[in-house]
């Protein structure tokens, strides 16, 4: 294994060419990151990945997993209706890691936060037997915007999501399944889905009264919704249905509407809205009174979305 010094290099080799925003004092590569306060709200998450647990190295390249990680964070930025700015990375890393490990780790992250605009500051690096990220995202709320939080559904929205979720799921059994190499479109959806950036904007610019990101499932998220809201939520199955994820499911002796109703990962968009409905959202459903979710010309799948322990 290279030595902390020659991974921390690294890291600033890749992070350090990336230029700094006009309110970022100190950079990657001293004790801490300094910013200066915008007055913007700054809202924060993080995430976490465990080898075993939520990814495998023989399924994905380091790049996707640290891309995976990243996406997975600024999705839940943009989810409150604010955008990235800084990005936290902390690493446990098995013994195997050398030089170029790091630097394909590093490069997947930093691809995925020049995209939306964010800045790696630093983080913190420690040996493990498994490979272990965490990242923490930072961002801002736009200048007379509130945060878009999952209590705010009011009965009577029209309920809409940014795409047909699914496809990461339908990867994941096509790896399982041993038959990668036969469905590479929905696999590669599993090792790096797509941040549907353009539609996360436009849900923010039409006000949407609520929005989740679907990472643990489009019903579990629904669900969020309903329970934060105090409503109960209708969906119609029809506005879903994909022929893709049909034949795929059919292929692999699966049923396509346990990836597309629970299945998670997808980074897509899941909201209500009592205002115009954004361009390319799709309509799905109405909050009514209540207190749960309800799928009204389906069954419930019988997995409503990842839970870590149970």
């Amino acid at each position: 294994m290279a030595t902390e010094a020659e991974l921390i290099a690294t890291l600033s080799r890749v992070f350090g060419d990336t230029p700094l925003h006009a309110d970022m004092l100190v950079g990657i590569g001293d004790d801490a990151a300094v910013m200066k306060e915008s007055g913007r709200a700054l809202v924060a998450c993080a995430d976490m990945a465990v080898e075993g647990v939520h990814f495998r190295r023989d399924w994905s390249s380091l790049a996707q997993i640290g891309g995976k990680l990243a996406v997975a964070n600024f999705a839940d930025i943009f989810a409150m209706g604010a955008e990235p700015k800084y990005l936290l990375v902390t690493a446990g890393l098995t013994p195997d890691f050398g030089i170029k490990e790091m630097e394909d780790l590093a490069i997947g992250i930093k691809q995925q936060a020049d995209a939306v605009g964010a800045i790696v500051v630093g983080g913190d690096l420690s040996s493990s037997p498994v490979l272990t990220l965490s990242m923490t995202a930072l961002g801002e709320m736009p200048t007379g915007r509130a945060a878009i939080t999952r209590a705010g559904a009011q009965v009577g929205d029209t309920v809409i999501v940014s795409g047909v979720p699914g496809y990461s799921a339908a990867g994941l059994a096509a790896l399982r399944a041993g038959r990668a190499d036969e469905f590479t479109s929905v696999v590669t959806q599993h090792q790096l889905p797509i941040l549907d950036i353009a539609s996360a904007k436009a849900f923010a610019a039409a006000s949407v009264n609520s929005m989740c990101d679907v990472s643990d499932g489009l019903l579990s998220e629904l669900g969020h919704i309903a329970k934060a809201s105090g409503v109960g939520i209708e969906i119609s199955s029809k506005p879903l249905a994909s022929p893709v994820l049909d034949e795929i499911a059919s292929k692999l002796g699966a049923d396509a509407w346990e990836w597309i109703l629970a299945g998670g990962e997808d980074h897509l968009f899941v909201g209500t809205t009592s205002g115009v409905i954004p361009e390319g959202a799709i309509e799905i459903g109405t909050v009514v009174e209540g207190n749960s979710v309800r799928v009204i010309d389906r069954d419930v799948p019988t997995s409503s979305g990842f839970r870590h322990f149970e």
